[in-house]
């Protein structure tokens, strides 16, 4: 009968043991957050440089544009461009000068080199990759008869330590 007294008590002993426990401390599994997904890359370390012309006014020479690498990572932080606006005449007209066969045009230049702190035009970041230009002092008459331009195109080269975008000559949207 001892064998029975002692047995039911061990049993009552473990089951009120390891129903006892109020330890109100729970572990729970460290939260593991992943790194952000790059949705950018800075120019300087962008090897290729996709350049998509969003707006053009040729008048005004005001732009907007979209930059990208070959992964389709927004580029930030530009400050180094070259932008060329050329102004033709309508093609059209005729003229009674006697070269104007060699169809002319004109040309306005704005560029920036960050390391000498010369910057012509005002570029700004809207967004993560795009971008929009504003060409100060743009005046097709200054070197044109007043209304002789009619046409207008942009190029755009915007320059990286590692790579330039391909120049090419854009016309207005």
């Amino acid at each position: 009968m001892n064998d029975k007294l002692v047995t039911s008590l061990l049993a009552a002993l473990l089951l009120c043991g390891g129903c006892g426990s109020d330890d109100s401390d729970t572990t729970e599994p460290p939260v593991v957050v992943p790194p952000p997904v790059a949705d950018s890359i800075d120019i300087n370390e962008a090897t290729v440089i996709n350049l998509e012309l969003a707006t053009f006014d040729g008048a005004s020479g005001a732009l907007t544009f979209n930059l990208a690498d070959a992964d389709k990572l927004a580029i930030t932080n530009v400050k180094d461009y070259k932008i060329t606006y050329f102004g033709f005449p309508d093609e059209t007209k005729t003229s009674s000068k006697a070269k104007a066969w060699k169809r002319w045009h004109v040309t306005k230049s704005y560029q920036c080199d960050s390391a000498e702190a010369n910057c012509n035009g005002v570029l700004v970041e809207a967004e993560k990759g795009s971008y929009s230009f504003d060409a100060t002092g743009l005046d097709w008459d200054e070197n044109a008869t007043a209304g002789a331009v009619e046409k207008y195109k942009v190029a755009i080269e915007i320059k990286g330590t590692l790579a330039e975008n391909e120049l090419v000559l854009l016309p207005s949207t």
